[in-house]
Order: structure tokens, then C-alpha cells, then sequence
């Protein structure tokens, strides 16, 4: 009987982190490589791609356009990104 209540439990919780929580199972703050950038006034606006821990692309994650950030950034720099609240909602930090 406490196998089926630990299964139930844990599937309980699965659902609820997947659903409710999806942003806990992704860290906070990533690095990702600059596809490309352009200054726009003060600022600059680039497109960036998430890598994983071993610094090679990310699939899991599609490209993320039109980031607006004042760190000077250039095409092929890696940065470090935080995602704001779990949403994707990148704030470049500075270059890696």
C-alpha cells in the first residue's frame, strides 16, 4: 500500500511542477551565443541561441529574437543570460 501512495504522490507532484512550475526545471541563468547584433541607438539588439552546460546549442530552446540589452554584444559572443521570473524574458548579464 505505501508503494502505491509513494507512486501517487510522486506523480502528483510530477504534474504540478510540469504544469505550475515548468520554469524550475530549466536554471535561471544560462549562457547562450549571439547569431547576431546590431546597435540600435544607445542599445544593442541581437538574437541569441541557448547553449547547455557543455557550451554546444541547445535544442530544447529555439532562438530568442530581438533581445534588447546595453552590454555591447556582438555576433559569436557568448553571454550570460537570466531569465526573469521563468518566463522568457532574457536580461544579458555581460560576455562569458
Amino acid at each position: 500500500m505505501s508503494d502505491m501512495m509513494k507512486q501517487f504522490v510522486r506523480e502528483t507532484l510530477d504534474d504540478i511542477l510540469k504544469n505550475e512550475y515548468a520554469h524550475m526545471r530549466y536554471p535561471p541563468c544560462v549562457c547562450a551565443y549571439v547569431v547576431n547584433a546590431k546597435k540600435s541607438g544607445d542599445d544593442y539588439v541581437c538574437t541569441l541561441k541557448i547553449l547547455d552546460k557543455n557550451m554546444q546549442r541547445d535544442n530544447q530552446f529555439p532562438e530568442i529574437p530581438a533581445v534588447r540589452t546595453s552590454v555591447p554584444v556582438y555576433q559569436g559572443n557568448r553571454v550570460v543570460v537570466l531569465m526573469l521570473y521563468g518566463e522568457c524574458n532574457p536580461y544579458i548579464v555581460g560576455r562569458y
